[in-house]
Order: structure tokens, then C-alpha cells, then sequence
């Protein structure tokens, strides 16, 4: 019998971290909620890296997410990226829409926010402060998780199943947005 109440104590008090850990890495404002924020780790002397999130919304609420800033980076841009032909081309965007109800993930080789000018590496296991601007829910500061370089997902989960083989040599990173390689 005491063992049972052992065990029962014990998963109750794993699935309470589990809890505490998911809200953790959830941030909300105003109907719009941020969840799992990442980032990959940067090479030493890389002036570029990117960010990775998922953005919710209540069923009542559709926002725009709209810019983003980091202490980080010198200049920080929303971005995605295009096929034209053989050739994947990233592109800076005004915005992401979100219709209520819905979610939207930021993910490698899809949307994501460009952080360009770093001022230091992005480490693996740094949390990497970013503040995401959004037309109607306004700033909402979120901690993103550093990565290792070739993560494909937050905690090595994945977003993007069948890109792990992704030729980057072709990418035509875009001018005039800006001059910038990852």
C-alpha cells in the first residue's frame, strides 16, 4: 500500500511539472498566445539566426502579428520564404495573419522571425528574449529556447516532417530586405 501511494505521489508530481513546464513555454495577451518559442544555435561570428513559434488565437479574436524586436539583434524582420523554380527564395513580410480560432506556426524553411546584426552567438540552452508586435494583443514578450544548430522543432520535436534532406546551397536569400546567409 505505501508503495502505491509512492507511485501515485511521484506521477502526480511528474505531471505537475509537465503542466508547469507546457505554461512555461506558452505566453499569452489580449486572446493571442505564443506557444514553444526556439531558436537554433548560431556558429561563432554569424550575424544572422532565426526564430521559430507557434501563434494562437480565441475563438473570438483574429490578429496580425506585425514585427518583432530582440536586444539580440541589431534589426529583427519577419520572413518567409518562396519556391521559384529549383530555387527557394526568402522574402521579409509586412505581417501573419491569424483568424480567430486558428494557429499558425513559424517553422524552418516557412515563416519565421529573422534576427540580423547578432551581437553574440545563439548559444544552445540560452533562452533568447524576442518581443513579438502584434496590431491588436499589442507587445508580448516571450523566452525562446536556444537549440542545437540542425534542430528541426522546439525540445526535438519537429514541425516540418520531409525537409531534414533540404538543399540550403540553392537558397536565394533576397535583396534588398537584406544581406544575409544562414
Amino acid at each position: 500500500m505505501k508503495r502505491r501511494y509512492t507511485l501515485a505521489v511521484l506521477a502526480t508530481l511528474c505531471a505537475l511539472a509537465l503542466n508547469v513546464d507546457a505554461r512555461a513555454h506558452e505566453f499569452s495577451a489580449k486572446g493571442v498566445s505564443v506557444a514553444h518559442p526556439w531558436a537554433r544555435a548560431t556558429p561563432k561570428g554569424a550575424k544572422v539566426g532565426a526564430a521559430y513559434l507557434e501563434i494562437k488565437t480565441d475563438e473570438k479574436t483574429a490578429d496580425r502579428l506585425i514585427g518583432a524586436k530582440s536586444s539580440v539583434a541589431g534589426k529583427v524582420e519577419i520572413h518567409t520564404h518562396i519556391h521559384e523554380g529549383d530555387v527557394m527564395k526568402m522574402r521579409r513580410i509586412d505581417g501573419i495573419d491569424v483568424k480567430a480560432g486558428a494557429s499558425h506556426v513559424l517553422k524552418p524553411s516557412g515563416d519565421h522571425v529573422m534576427l540580423m546584426d547578432l551581437k553574440q552567438p545563439l548559444k544552445e540552452g540560452d533562452l533568447l528574449k524576442i518581443t513579438l508586435i502584434f496590431e491588436k494583443a499589442g507587445e508580448i514578450d516571450v523566452d525562446a529556447t536556444v537549440e542545437p544548430m540542425g534542430a528541426k522543432g522546439p525540445h526535438g520535436m519537429s514541425h516540418q516532417p520531409g525537409h531534414e534532406g533540404m538543399d540550403h546551397s540553392k537558397m536565394d536569400h533576397g535583396k534588398p530586405a537584406s544581406e544575409h546567409k544562414h
